[in-house]
């Protein structure tokens, strides 16, 4: 439950962050700031995927777990914002 809590809170500093940055006035600002958004969830995921195989290849299971419920909330995310 501890782990779901440090997600939720990463994605929402995340989110917050990246909404308190941008000054969207238009359709045309919010598909550009959505684009560069969806762009960094994959860099995350990418990021995320490649310690998980270190976990892996040394056998840490438990963290390999957490990378992987992490990759799921983010991969969730990006499927209901990003097209």
């Amino acid at each position: 439950m501890k782990i779901k809590s440090i997600l939720v809170g990463v994605i929402f500093t995340f989110l917050f962050t990246s909404f308190s940055v941008a000054e969207i006035n238009s359709k045309k600002d919010a598909d550009k700031f959505l684009k560069e958004y969806c762009i960094d969830i994959v860099a995350i995921i990418e990021h995320q995927y490649k310690k998980q195989k270190i976990y892996a290849k040394d056998n840490d299971w438990v963290e390999f777990e957490n990378k992987g419920k992490f990759i799921i909330v983010l991969a969730d995310l990006y499927s209901k914002l990003c097209k």
